[in-house]
């Protein structure tokens, strides 16, 4: 490994993973905290796939859709993604968990996104950055909608979806095991 970056951008997914399996051996779901997480995991899915339809990666910075309320759209639906499993858990720890996990990898790759981006765009980086929060969306109206399927298909982000609905399958028939044994 070069530096620290790059040990950060190749384990969290690994790490991920791994708290992943932890949060759901110690769920204890309801079908309160199923329905409402869901809500969330949905919402963290919008807002991811939303994002990935204006990714041309690395050929021209993204400055519209939700990428004009906020620089780290994807990064915003990761934590959302992220809470709404941890409310579907039913359970302080996933909350710990989850927190950690993601304070722990996202800061960093946030700040090693917007470096590489500034390397790359310069001036109209630092334009489009002038405009945007920098986790939380701002509230505005948004002008150019032009999201873009084939990116959303190029980013592979149909795996998020895939992934969370497994997720929440796994919830569900804890859930049924539980309401079986007890």
């Amino acid at each position: 490994m070069r530096n620290k970056s790059e040990l950060i951008i190749r384990y969290r997914s690994c790490v991920g993973i791994i708290c992943l399996f932890i949060v759901l051996y110690l769920a204890f779901p309801t079908p309160k905290s199923i329905s409402l997480g869901f809500f969330f995991i949905l919402a963290g899915i919008f807002f991811r796939a939303w994002s990935s339809g204006y990714i041309n990666k690395d050929n021209e910075l993204a400055k519209d859709g939700p990428y004009a309320l906020t620089k780290n759209p994807l990064y915003f639906g990761n934590f959302i993604l992220g809470i709404g499993i941890a409310i579907s858990c039913n359970h302080l720890w996933a909350y710990i968990i989850f927190i950690i996990y993601y304070l722990m990898f996202f800061p960093f790759l946030m700040v090693i996104e917007h470096r590489r981006l500034k390397i790359k765009f310069n001036k109209e980086y630092i334009e489009w950055s002038k405009k945007s929060n920098s986790f939380f969306p701002k509230i505005k109206r948004i002008k150019g909608l032009n999201f873009n399927i084939s990116y959303y298909m190029k980013n592979k982000e149909y795996r998020v979806l895939f992934f969370s609905f497994f997720v929440v399958a796994i919830l569900i028939l804890k859930y049924l095991k539980l309401i079986k044994t007890g």
